[in-house]
Parts: structure tokens; C-alpha cells; sequence
């Protein structure tokens, strides 16, 4: 595809394949590019809230991540040192929301979902192999330098929707800073067969566990559970992922009698950082480009996607002629304010919950939402804005 007159998307991961998906079904032109030869298996997002699942409902392909995934309609709070424990039951959504549930799917599988229908599409193609490292414009559109396996190239579009990763290419060369911080510790996930139901009663699919120094969270996906834990400081991804070291923080979890078989392991950086622009003239960040966070609560990719389905229904607004250009300042106006005020509030007071050591504050924090949970009126309250449906209203 040669056509100037396209949108040029970097990144295949579920924000840029969403926002791919969106426009070519309203009839602009997209081209996604992907610096992978493939597209990638990251397990580390694997939850879909509520009005991300309506978003991908419009997009047609809601049903086949539900099937790909797993229905979760409860999720749960707990602290071993107090033998305390809340579920939180979505269905008090079921007014606010055709999907009164989390999915837990690891989200590579949606970005095969979205490829599989891009690539059905004449005005639509994907690009593998395509590193994105720099972008020039003017007023008549974007120019995309690209590294590719024959060399460096070009490709023009009209505008260009950076996508492409908490280490963005594109957003440093347009020069926008990107302020926050980086926690002291590695995080590590792990994937295993192991059946933790069986060692804690009445397990909710997704639960937070806080415990004396350490806290976890165990994931259900279909055929595994997921387990997110912090590392000891200075400790390198390197030393982290070692058996040794995966072994045993695994039994911190649960002291079995022997070694815990493990599918999958990963060891991370975790950051909350906002970029201090969301454009910069026709170039858009949106998803980990733009904002960055700890993944307690499941708002990172969440909120990416909901970034690229606001931007994308602006952008076919002005390509139409329905809206005049200066529809896209709303963009960043809408968006930055969500993730500074919400997204990077609400994941560090859940991760504060968790590392929680003073038993007086604790106690009160776990008096406060059983209360909550116990009254639908409240729990309704509680969980628009954990499940970011609120984000969206306000």
C-alpha cells in the first residue's frame, strides 16, 4: 500500500491492532507495523474490564475473546495476617454494562483476533519487521523513518499513532518527556499448572493477597494461573528468573513439598510515568507510549485501548469532514487527565494496600470495604471506578 492518505499506526500490541480494527471499519485507510517478525506473546496483561469488553463488542470481536478466555464475575481481596477476605461481585454492573464481568485472557490473544480480521481487509495492512525510530511532518502529513530488514525506509500517512511501547521511538523523537518514576524492585510473573484452589478456600479467579512483608496476586486464565510478586531489591531480571529464585518466592506463596512445575516466567521494571503530551502536531501517543503504571487493578492495557478507540473515533470524525481538525486537541484533553488523575492514583493506592505493615490502619482500611462490599449501592460505586467504567463517564 503506497497511499499517502492512510494512518499509520506503530505498534501491533491490543491498542494499535484496536485502533487498526476501528478505522479500517470506517473506511480510512491503516498501516500497522510491528518491529517483531511476529506478533508478540506477552502474558503480562491478560484482564478486560467492562467497557474495554463493550469496545471490542463494537469492534465484532468481543464473542471470540470470551471463548479464548475465561468469564470472571468475582474477584477477591485478602490479607493472610488477619484471615480477611472481600469479594467483589460485578454483576451489581449488570445496568451499567452488558459485560458485568472481567475476562481474563492473555492479551496476545486478542491482537491475533483483531490481525486475523486486518488482514481480510483491503484497506488495511500489517507489517512485521518494521521498526518505526523517528517521525518529520508538515502540514500536509507525516513522514515515518523505518528500519526494516532491507535497510532504512520511509512511509507517509496522514497521521501517525504511536503505539509502540513504554520505550517509545516515536515519542522521543518528537521530543516529549515522559516524568514519573521507577520502583526499586523487579516484579515477576509466573505461569503454572499448579491448582491453588486447592490450598485456598473459596478462591476467586483473580485475588489480591497481601501476607507479614510480602503480597501477591494469582490470575486465573484458561488451563493456568498467573502469579505477579515483587523481587527483593537488587535483584536483575537475570538472577530473578533463575529456578532458584522463582522456586522460592513461589513457596512464599504456598510451602509445598517440592519444586512448583512452571510453564512461563518473566521479570520486569515496573514504572507509573505520563507522557507530558498525548500529540505532537499528527502524531498521537496513546497506550504504554503515553502512560505506564503498576498492573494492580489491570488498567494499563485497559486504558491504552480506550485511548485508541477515542482517538480513532475522532480522527474518522475529521477525515469525514464532520468535524473541523481542531476535534483532536480534545483527544489529549480527554485522555492525559484520566491517567494522571486516575489510572496512576488508583494503581499506586492498591499497590500502598498491599505493602500495608501498620495493623491499625490495615484493619480499618479492611473494616472500610467490607462495609462497602456489603451495601449494593456502594459496591456498585466502588466497582465503576475499578473496573474504569467511571473513567469513561467523567
Amino acid at each position: 500500500m503506497n497511499n499517502v492518505d492512510r494512518v499509520i499506526i506503530a505498534g501491533a500490541g491490543p491498542v494499535g491492532c484496536a485502533s487498526a480494527l476501528y478505522l479500517a471499519q470506517n473506511d480510512i485507510p491503516v498501516t500497522l507495523i510491528e518491529s517483531c517478525d511476529s506478533l508478540p506473546e506477552d502474558l503480562r496483561a491478560s484482564t478486560f474490564h467492562s467497557p474495554t469488553l463493550e469496545m471490542l463488542d463494537d469492534l465484532g470481536v468481543v464473542d471470540k475473546v470470551i471463548e479464548q478466555g475465561l468469564v470472571c464475575p468475582i474477584w477477591q481481596q485478602r490479607d493472610t495476617r488477619d484471615d480477611w477476605s472481600v469479594n467483589w461481585d460485578l454483576s451489581v454492573l449488570k445496568e451499567d454494562t452488558n459485560h458485568p464481568y472481567r475476562i481474563q485472557c492473555e492479551q496476545f490473544k486478542l491482537t491475533r483476533i483483531i490481525v486475523a480480521e486486518l488482514e481480510k481487509m483491503e484497506n488495511a495492512e500489517v507489517l512485521f519487521n518494521v521498526k518505526g525510530v523517528g517521525a518529520d511532518q508538515d502540514e500536509h502529513g507525516v513522514t515515518l523513518k523505518v528500519n526494516t530488514v532491507d535497510g532504512h525506509e520511509e512511509l507517509k500517512g496522514r497521521y501517525l499513532i504511536a503505539s509502540d511501547g513504554a520505550s517509545s521511538t516515536i515519542r522521543v523523537s518528537q521530543d516529549i518527556k515522559f516524568p514519573g518514576l521507577t520502583f526499586p524492585e523487579l516484579w515477576l510473573t509466573v505461569s503454572s499448572k499448579f491448582e491453588f484452589e486447592d490450598h485456598f478456600e473459596n478462591l476467586a479467579p483473580v485475588a489480591y493477597f497481601a501476607m507479614e512483608n510480602f503480597w501477591f496476586l494469582l490470575l486465573r486464565v484458561p488451563g493456568l494461573w498467573r502469579v505477579l510478586m515483587p523481587s527483593n531489591q537488587g535483584q536483575t531480571a537475570e538472577m530473578l528468573v533463575q529456578e532458584d529464585s522463582v522456586q522460592e518466592l513461589m513457596h512464599r506463596v504456598v510451602p509445598i513439598e517440592g519444586n512448583f512445575k512452571i510453564v512461563h516466567r518473566t521479570a520486569y521494571p515496573v514504572h507509573q510515568r505520563v507522557a507530558e503530551s498525548y500529540r505532537s502536531g499528527r502524531v498521537f501517543l496513546v497506550g504504554d507510549a503515553a502512560h505506564i503504571n503498576n498492573p494492580l487493578g489491570g488498567m494499563g492495557m485497559n486504558g491504552g485501548v480506550h485511548d485508541g478507540i477515542n482517538l480513532s473515533k475522532k480522527i474518522v470524525s475529521v477525515w469525514r469532514g464532520d468535524a473541523e481538525e481542531s476535534l483532536l486537541d480534545l483527544y489529549e484533553k480527554e485522555r492525559l487527565p484520566v491517567a494522571t488523575e486516575y489510572v496512576q492514583k488508583t494503581t499506586l493506592r492498591n499497590k500502598a494496600m498491599l505493602e500495608q505493615n501498620d495493623p491499625v490502619v490495615r484493619k480499618a482500611r479492611q473494616k472500610e470495604l467490607s462495609a462497602i462490599a456489603s451495601n449494593p449501592m456502594k459496591a456498585r460505586e466502588y466497582l465503576l471506578e475499578s473496573s474504569m467504567i467511571a473513567s469513561l463517564k467523567n
